[in-house]
């Protein structure tokens, strides 16, 4: 009878052991999971901020280029079309301004430099 009742105390306990050996590692496979799942978030995340940037630094290279274009225009437009005095008196009222047509800028650089020296 005593050995029956150190098998059924024998059984039980090693039935809870099993019981919280089995919770252990559901927990951990579950944090595991979870941890995967956080994971693949910011690996997506970073993805699309680094298409954002991307697609961000072409639409500005894009932009870049446009600017440069119409600048081009409008000084070739000012080169062919203005006189010698509209040229004047543009860069009369263009001296204080950043952005200056680059015909206009050239022209006056030239005629303010002394000549070079043979």
């Amino acid at each position: 009878m005593d050995g029956l009742i150190y098998i059924l105390v024998a059984g039980v306990v090693g039935l809870l052991i099993g019981m919280v050996v089995m919770h252990l590692l559901h927990k951990k496979t579950t944090s595991d999971t979870g941890v995967k799942a956080v994971q693949e978030k910011l690996d997506k995340y970073q993805l699309e901020v680094e298409s954002h940037f991307s697609k961000t630094a072409d639409l500005i290279d894009n932009l870049t280029d446009s600017y440069k274009e119409v600048f081009e225009h409008l000084s070739d437009s000012a080169e062919s079309l203005l006189t010698d005095e509209q040229i004047q008196n543009q860069l009369i009222n263009r001296k204080s301004r950043e952005v200056t047509i680059k015909y206009l800028k050239s022209s006056d650089e030239a005629k303010q430099s002394p000549p070079d020296s043979v």
